[in-house]
């Protein structure tokens, strides 16, 4: 043990007078400092419910999961009946299926409003901190669509996906939508205006998605056609590897 003891120590002294970066001499990730789950002002559930809550701390994110809406929203297609009546993101989550929908059409962006963000505070309110982070300091930006992977492209058609998932050439998101226009509203949120239609990517929330120690970001994107009645809101998690690669960590289905 004491030999093993002063090799430990010899090594943490040649890491402090050699470069950074040199192999082996990088701290190990259970000694990096935790980097904490976090929001971004694109998390709007609290003003999205009929009483103001407390958010100061991720254990305050699932009382906001109890909440009521600011408005209750009819739908059908839930799991145990054709029509039902949800008034808070716990509705939802028992009663949701993949067909379900607004009773009433003009309602159906509101409710995508709603549970977009009912997934994002479930995914905070389940993420861990992170050990190590290798994402840069600009998340979103106008180079997004050369380093995003393919999936965060507008694909409105199935026909589309199918096509794109089964070509090996199609990596970047930039290969699905071609040439873009980029309007950057904050430092969060960007507006990409391309081929395909309006993608509006905002920053949402930071933590550990996947439990591998390593942070990951949280992003939204509101999809819309120009000229068109189209509408949709996604939510995936990103990240990026040591090599500077960006990859998908999961897409989230509402």
């Amino acid at each position: 043990m004491h030999i093993f003891g002063t090799s430990q120590r010899t090594l943490l002294a040649l890491c402090a007078v050699l470069t950074v970066g040199i192999i082996g001499c990088s701290r190990p990730l259970s000694e990096e400092e935790p980097k904490p789950v976090s929001w971004a002002s694109g998390f709007r559930m609290v003003e999205l419910l009929a009483e103001d809550m407390p958010l100061n701390s991720q254990d305050d994110l699932n009382n906001l999961l109890d909440a009521d809406w600011y408005s209750s929203i009819n739908v059908v297609n839930t799991r145990s009946a054709e029509e039902a009546t949800f008034t808070n993101c716990n509705d939802y989550s028992a009663e949701r299926t993949p067909e379900t929908w607004t009773l009433r059409e003009n309602e159906m962006n509101a409710f995508l409003e709603l549970i977009v963000m009912c997934r994002i505070t479930e995914v905070l309110a389940k993420a861990g901190n992170s050990g190590v982070t290798h994402i840069p300091k600009s998340v979103i930006d106008a180079s997004s669509p050369e380093h995003y992977p393919a999936a965060v492209a507008l694909e409105i058609s199935e026909t589309e996906s199918e096509k794109n998932a089964s070509d090996s050439s199609v990596r970047y998101w930039s290969d699905v939508n071609g040439s873009f226009q980029v309007n950057a509203l904050t430092p969060e949120k960007v507006k990409f205006h391309h081929d395909a239609g309006i993608q509006q990517l905002e920053l949402v929330g930071r933590g550990d998605f996947n439990g591998d120690g390593v942070e990951d970001v949280l992003i939204s994107s509101r999809d819309s056609v120009e000229g068109g009645r189209y509408f949709n809101l996604r939510l995936f998690s990103l990240s990026v590897d040591a090599e500077g690669a960006w990859y998908m960590v999961e897409e989230y289905h509402l």
